[in-house]
């Protein structure tokens, strides 16, 4: 049985809709759309998002049967990890734990580093066919990190929203998802950030409860 959701968040919902108008999403992507304009309070999200094709269905399959959540930062972590909790128990976690504490930061980030850390410790220890669910919601190098070891040959992910906020990379690293063989929702241009990351993820965990 379904967690209930607050009445002002339906309340706000039923107002987001009626605004709205039709979309020609269909019910999932409604759902990630709604929680995205929600939590950033701005109806123009509406046109810079993008999905890839079964996106959503095949994320939500692989959160069902036990795919990990990996966010690039703390804020999109605590901000995804009660509704994981509340709906169906998906582990959580932030890369930067997988980060050096300090590093030259003419040449790499510790986001970027941290990806690359992370993933190549899943791919030694996790035999697990469901693949992790990556959240970008700040770091363009994370991304980029990550679109690299898929190139490489290494797991490609249940899903990357890929919502990095900003101008510098930022433009360049949704570009290069949006032409690459990952699944993904993407806000484009140089919109995004943790709690938009983490709506859109609250939307899929919500979807994925039974």
């Amino acid at each position: 049985m379904k967690t209930p959701e607050h009445p002002i968040f339906l309340e706000s919902v039923k107002y987001i809709r009626s605004k709205l108008g039709i979309t020609g999403l269909d019910q999932i992507q409604q759902s990630i759309l709604e929680r995205i304009i929600h939590s950033s309070g701005d109806f123009s999200m509406q046109s810079c998002i993008r999905f890839s094709p079964f996106a959503c269905e095949n994320a939500i399959h692989a959160l069902q049967n036990g795919a990990k959540i990996l966010t690039d930062t703390y804020m999109a972590e605590a901000a995804i990890s009660p509704m994981a909790q509340r709906t169906i128990n998906s582990y959580t976690q932030c890369i930067l734990g997988m980060a050096p504490k300090s590093i030259d930061s003419t040449l790499t980030t510790r986001s970027a580093i941290g990806m690359r850390n992370i993933w190549l410790d899943l791919e030694i220890k996790d035999n697990s066919l469901n693949s992790p669910f990556v959240v970008i919601g700040s770091s363009p190098t994370a991304l980029m990190s990550l679109l690299d070891l898929v190139e490489s040959g290494y797991k490609t992910p249940s899903l990357i929203i890929g919502m990095p906020v900003g101008f510098i990379g930022v433009s360049e690293s949704k570009s290069r998802l949006l032409n690459s063989e990952c699944p993904y929702i993407v806000l484009e241009g140089s919109r995004g950030g943790a709690s938009l990351a983490a709506a859109a993820t609250n939307a899929l965990l919500r979807a994925a409860e039974t």
